[in-house]
């Protein structure tokens, strides 16, 4: 492990120290229209998956797994893993169902005993953090199965409210405020961003995916978030219609 790699465990190990206990265990019911990327996922990942093994990079408090799993959701088996070992203790918690395995695992470094075993990899919050995402997705696509498909979601840095702070000189950050260095509850971050490292549009994203890491073709999902700007049924159609500039980064990319 690498002095960056030792720090950025740290990091999370003291930011997610309270999830160890397992904290409470809740889900998301699939929503009709998505307004954060964790109902994104609920809403848009049973229409794509079919059956088989799921890996999910960067698990967290294991809320996806535990919604996905509440909503009958058919699969052979889930690998939930993370980083930090404090949110490893609170998924063995309470993700309770057989099926399901929880592991550490580096998206970074992953084992290549691991590749071709999975159906579905899913990576939400996780690509911005990474130092490498070039070659770690190009990792991603070996885990995966002829016909299967990484979920990915991350911030869009084109995205309107963030054109217009760069429009006004201000830092477009994706986590966090004044200028990356507070968080949304005010108080001072321990890594800039919140440890955004990358910051992607639908385009560049999608153009890395395909033509660098070997995946065939990508398909854009959209979503609204944020304040509300014509309600909720007219803010999700301007995301379909111009996700550029209304919606965060969610592509399905498939091998």
């Amino acid at each position: 492990m690498t002095v960056a790699s030792e720090g950025l465990q740290r990091h999370y190990d003291a930011k997610y120290a309270l999830e160890a206990g397992g904290g409470s265990v809740g889900w998301i019911a699939r929503p009709p229209i998505p307004t954060d990327r964790f109902q994104a996922c609920c809403r848009f990942f049973p229409d794509l998956f079919h059956g088989g093994r799921i890996l999910e990079l960067a698990a967290g408090s294991g809320l996806v797994a535990r919604s996905l799993i509440a909503s009958g959701l058919p699969f052979e088996s889930y690998t939930s893993s993370d980083f930090s070992e404090a949110r490893l203790a609170g998924l063995e918690r309470t993700l309770d169902d057989p099926r399901v395995r929880v592991t550490r695992m580096d998206a970074e470094d992953l084992p290549e005993s691991e590749f071709g075993r999975y159906d579905a990899v899913i990576l939400i919050a996780l690509i911005e953090h990474l130092v490498d995402p070039l070659r770690a997705m190009q990792r991603v696509r070996k885990l995966l199965r002829p016909g299967g498909f990484a979920y990915l979601d991350t911030p869009n840095v084109a995205k309107y409210t963030r054109r217009l702070k760069l429009l006004f000189g201000r830092f477009p950050s994706t986590a966090s405020r004044n200028e990356g260095l507070t968080t949304y509850e005010g108080d001072p971050v321990d890594l800039h961003d919140e440890g955004h490292l990358h910051y992607f549009t639908h385009r560049s994203l999608s153009l890395m995916l395909t033509q660098r890491c070997g995946f065939a073709r990508v398909r854009a999902l959209t979503y609204f978030t944020g304040g509300r700007l014509l309600g909720r049924a007219p803010d999700h159609a301007l995301a379909r219609l111009w996700p550029g500039m209304f919606s965060e980064v969610c592509l399905v990319a498939y091998v």
